[in-house]
């Protein structure tokens, strides 16, 4: 990140903060989909703090009027209702086109899942296979989906296979179609194992590799 680079530069060990920030769009999907994406790349990087600075509107109704942006949090924070959170321990995560399709991937410390974040900028829907190194599944992951089809809450989905590491590999496979401008969050169940072996990769995690092969459009 520059900012970081003009610390490490002139100030080194300070930390550092975007005190006010907001890239509009707070009562729509496509502002929605940018703070998803913002709070994935702050993450990314290891921004210390960020302010979202908020349109103040009327103040009785501005919660209601800029839902979508808080649901991008809830995305992170809350994404099925029950407190359910992005994981506590990063991944290495890279899409094949990180400007149609972002991927933000982590583990989650007190159940050793996998939760991947990933937001379809495009206006079609893509389909494309996730490929997670280091990882045995338990069972299907979870699937929650915020998308203009309803813009007052995150709504889950039907499971979704996760095809375990073949013969002489470590990694895990799974394809889903992302809807068109929407955030889905996938929680995969791990083994035990999976989490000592990302604590012992904190530092330069293998993680989610990539969005294996070409991104597909679907009925587009």
């Amino acid at each position: 990140m520059l900012a970081q680079s003009w610390v490490a530069k002139d100030y080194p060990g300070t930390k550092v903060a975007f005190t006010e920030y907001n890239w509009s769009g707070t009562d729509s999907i496509n502002g929605a989909l940018a703070q998803a994406d913002l709070l994935g790349i702050f993450g990314r990087y290891g921004l210390d703090m960020a302010t979202l600075w908020w349109n103040t509107y009327d103040a009785q109704t501005a919660v209601e009027e800029q839902l979508p942006v808080l649901m991008a949090f809830e995305a992170y924070r809350n994404y099925d209702g029950k407190n359910s959170m992005f994981g506590d321990i990063a991944l290495a995560s890279t899409s094949a086109n990180q400007g149609m399709l972002s991927v933000y991937g982590a583990l989650r410390s007190s159940d050793n899942a996998v939760t991947v974040v990933v937001i379809n900028k495009t206006y079609g829907d893509l389909t494309s296979t996730i490929s997670v190194a280091n990882l045995r599944p338990k069972g299907p992951a979870k699937v929650f989906l915020y998308s203009n089809a309803n813009l007052a809450t995150i709504v889950a989905q039907p499971d979704l296979a996760v095809t375990p590491p073949a013969s002489r590999s470590a990694t895990s496979t799974l394809t889903a179609t992302f809807p068109a401008q929407s955030i889905t969050v996938l929680a995969v169940p791990t083994a035990q194992s999976a989490r000592r072996r990302a604590q012992r990769e904190a530092i330069h995690p293998r993680g989610i590799r990539h969005l294996r092969g070409p991104i597909r459009r679907s009925g587009v």
